[in-house]
């Protein structure tokens, strides 16, 4: 009985030390002097993408392994030859592209390596890719509740220093914001840029903050963030250019109407000084404050050439400006300075003309460009509409019948898979959007000379584009 119990043991202990070795070779496959030393997804795992990295290291004790001794092949199609494959001589590392994803399911990975001896190893594993699987969601790149924190602790200090430096100045200067402001006015861009900008600026962080700690948000929230961002910081600035174009058109259009009447009464016997008291009486155009500033200063005696420079300073037109120029110089030297204001009439009469009859004439080739907007994308549309029947398009005509991406040799043919929509979407939204962006930019150079009275048409054409691409996914 003893003897039967010690051969039992005996037998055990040499299964047990037999199936060492054979634990090892699972492990680590070898055959003769080349070995794989690591796999990469390992074998029998399960992973989340069908575009992983896959990467073999492997060692030879007897020779080196050389670059066209290494072939790796992915559910039967070649890969070494791919553009995202990497050869070592240790190592192989393929990056699946977006264009060949590995399947949902089982896959297998086969490995061959051929020595400078001529030794041979082939080695093969299987991964399962599984995408249902949720992946982790990405990490804030600030939490929400710091991040106010933060800004509400720096508007404190802000506030707190500004607080005391006008108390100071309160104290040894008898500083009030009223007469301040009455000796240095608010600039415009300050309310119509600055401002806006700061505060898209902090909308847009904390709207990506928001975007990336909440799950469950449509694919293009981050875009959308973008979207309402450049709105807050351009919408004020767009409209008041448009404002400031449309109020110089009417003040040239009133000032050629002045200088016109003006000619008329110097004609009548009237100096330029009287003209001006005169007219400001019955002026009821865009004109009418300025000139009852002018006529008030002729009344306390300042001189014509500088009554009429202070006038047109404010204006923002440097046409007028040059004009109104012109004629107090005329005054200054005498002569003729009713004729001289007559030809001054004529000529930014026929100039303001001319400025109206081209803005009508560039009504067509920008109604163009937005077609040619239009037309991209309806083709957009279009591909987004057919890409989902892309899978089943053949590229074998390009390569003679084989992948052009493969290696030499391989004649299997491949058949593109289809294509992710969602991505898809997104990419041209973002397209459109830079487009958007730079045609409305484009058609206010075009249009007026300055980039700046084009953003309201980018702003419409971004709103434009949102509303179309948000349809098109409902």
């Amino acid at each position: 009985m003893w003897r039967s119990l010690h051969f039992a043991i005996a037998v055990l202990s040499l299964a047990a030390l037999a199936l060492i070795p054979l634990a090892a070779v699972a492990a680590h496959p070898e055959a003769g002097p080349i070995n794989i030393t690591s796999v990469s997804p390992e074998p029998n795992s399960t992973i989340t993408t069908t575009i992983p990295t896959i990467t073999v290291t492997f060692s030879d004790d007897a020779a080196s392994i050389p670059y066209g001794g290494v072939n790796l092949s992915v559910n039967g199609r070649v890969v070494s030859g791919f553009q995202g494959t990497t050869i070592t001589p240790s190592s192989i590392s393929y990056a699946v592209s977006s264009l060949f994803p590995l399947v949902a399911g089982p896959n297998k990975a086969t490995l061959t390596l051929t020595d400078n001896l001529n030794n041979s190893f082939q080695f093969s594993w299987n991964f399962t890719v599984n995408t249902s699987v949720p992946a982790a969601p990405p990490a804030p790149l600030i939490q929400f509740q710091a991040l106010v924190l933060y800004l509400g602790i720096g508007g404190a200090v802000a506030a707190a220093a500004f607080g005391g430096w006008i108390l100071y100045l309160k104290q040894t200067t008898r500083f009030a914001f009223r007469k301040y402001f009455i000796t240095h006015p608010a600039q415009r861009s300050y309310l119509i840029l600055y401002v806006p900008l700061a505060v898209a600026f902090v909308f847009l962080i904390l709207g990506l903050d928001w975007v990336n700690s909440t799950s469950g948000l449509p694919p293009m929230a981050i875009d959308y963030v973008i979207v309402i961002a450049i709105f807050i910081a351009l919408t004020g600035f767009a409209i008041d250019a448009r404002r400031q174009l449309a109020a110089t058109r009417a003040y040239e259009r009133a000032f050629a109407q002045l200088l016109f009447e003006m000619a008329d009464a110097m004609r009548g016997g009237l100096d330029p000084a009287k003209a001006i008291v005169e007219l400001a009486k019955t002026s009821s155009n865009i004109l009418r404050r300025h000139l009852r500033i002018a006529a008030d200063a002729v009344r306390i005696g300042r001189p014509f050439e500088s009554v009429l420079r202070d006038m047109v300073r404010p204006i923002p037109s440097p046409l007028i400006r040059r004009y109104a120029g012109l004629i107090a110089d005329a005054s200054g030297v005498g002569g003729e300075t009713a004729l001289v204001v007559y030809r001054a009439a004529k000529d930014m009469d026929d100039f303001v003309k001319i400025e109206e009859e081209r803005q009508k004439q560039l009504t067509l080739p920008v109604a163009v460009i937005y077609i040619a907007v239009a037309v991209l994308l309806a083709v957009l549309f279009a591909l987004l509409y057919i890409s989902p029947s892309l899978g089943s398009l053949s590229i074998s005509f390009l390569g003679g019948g084989g992948n052009p991406l493969e290696s030499a040799g391989t004649t299997t043919a491949s058949a593109a898979p289809k294509l992710d929509v969602g991505g898809l979407h997104e990419r041209f939204y973002q397209l459109m959007l830079v487009n958007s962006l730079g045609t409305g930019a484009i058609i206010g150079a075009f249009t007026e000379g300055k980039a700046r009275y084009g953003v309201l048409h980018s702003l419409g054409l971004v709103a434009a584009m949102t509303i179309a691409f948000t349809l098109f996914t409902a």
